[in-house]
């Protein structure tokens, strides 16, 4: 029972914590490959419709990554009566070296900070576990803010090197479709009535054929290219938030009625383990005297080691010099 009082005590000594919670969906953005999926089909090239790391998993793994941690131990928050807080000054007040400190936070906001996926729904659930109320909250907002951000960043980005790739291409497909229409004017300017001659307007054909190729590949680059345009300056969020995060009304159940019975339990288990024990060697003292002797001994040095374990290694140095000899 002493055991339960002392676990009891210790929780009600400990600072109460508070949960905020927000839940967002993760949607699917069109990347740049699905829309040069159409053109690239007409040519006959297959080409992937979906991004890559865009999985609800993926958006839970960044919020638990060490890089998330780091930028919200950097962010600005403010207390319940509008002051600056510093969130590792607040969860390692009494570190005074500035690098320090960080790490020892950076430790303490692993464990505080929680990104579940729901198996059916696929929703995203961040939860951020503090000791204040509202700097909960704000860590929790600010959590959805810096995902959102390094979203929209990665896109941008994605977008920017379609964009130049795109760019590219349709330079090239210019100049190759303006290549084509020279041969076609070249071939009528010199084959003026070919009518009566069927080799001849199979080469007409052929080079019609081609110059509407170059124009159709022309005209789905010109229209990917102004999409990556668009897809540069986007801004727009990539997550849906279900449920945002809220000043939590009542801290975390401490559960201590719980812990204090598994205490009971676990101290009641152990006292009938040393009654049993206790119980076996009278009864062996008394049915087996020299037997009782050689585990009493054997228990002695058993313990003796485990106080002083460097016994055992001084034991095995001094049999290999016996044995070297």
């Amino acid at each position: 029972m002493l055991i339960a009082f002392m676990v009891v005590g210790a929780g009600l000594l400990g600072d109460r914590q508070w949960v905020s919670q927000a839940i967002f969906v993760a949607q699917s953005p069109d990347g740049g490959i699905s829309r040069l999926a159409g053109l690239a089909a007409q040519l006959g090239v297959n080409v992937p419709k979906a991004q890559a790391g865009q999985s609800p998993d993926f958006y839970a793994d960044v919020l638990r990554g060490d890089g998330m941690l780091r930028l919200l131990l950097a962010g600005r928050y403010t207390s319940a009566d509008g002051q600056p807080v510093s969130l590792s000054t607040h969860l390692e007040p009494g570190v005074a070296d500035t690098a320090r400190r960080g790490e020892l936070a950076l430790r303490q906001l692993r464990t505080m900070i929680n990104a579940s996926v729901g198996i059916k729904t696929g929703l995203v659930r961040l939860t951020v576990r503090l000791d204040d109320p509202e700097l909960a909250r704000q860590v929790a907002s600010r959590a959805l803010e810096e995902l959102n951000l390094l979203n929209i960043m990665a896109q941008r980005s994605f977008a920017s090197q379609e964009r130049v790739f795109t760019e590219t291409r349709l330079s090239m497909s210019r100049a190759e479709l303006r290549a084509a229409e020279d041969k076609l004017e070249e071939f009528l300017r010199i084959n003026r009535v070919f009518s009566g001659a069927p080799q001849l307007v199979l080469q007409d054909d052929r080079l019609r054929r081609e110059v509407s190729l170059r124009q159709q590949v022309v005209s789905g680059l010109a229209q990917a290219l102004e999409q990556a345009r668009l897809e540069e300056s986007r801004n727009l969020p990539v997550i849906t938030v279900v449920e945002p995060p809220v000043r939590p009304p009542l801290p975390e159940s401490r559960r201590l009625l719980l812990k204090a019975l598994f205490s009971a339990i676990v101290s009641a288990s152990a006292l009938l383990g040393l009654v049993l024990a206790g119980e076996w060697r009278r009864r062996l003292a008394v049915l087996d005297p020299i037997l009782s002797s050689e585990m009493e001994s054997l228990a002695a040095d058993a313990f003796g080691d485990l106080v002083r374990p460097w016994r055992i290694l001084s034991t095995s140095r001094s049999e290999n010099t016996s044995r070297t000899i």
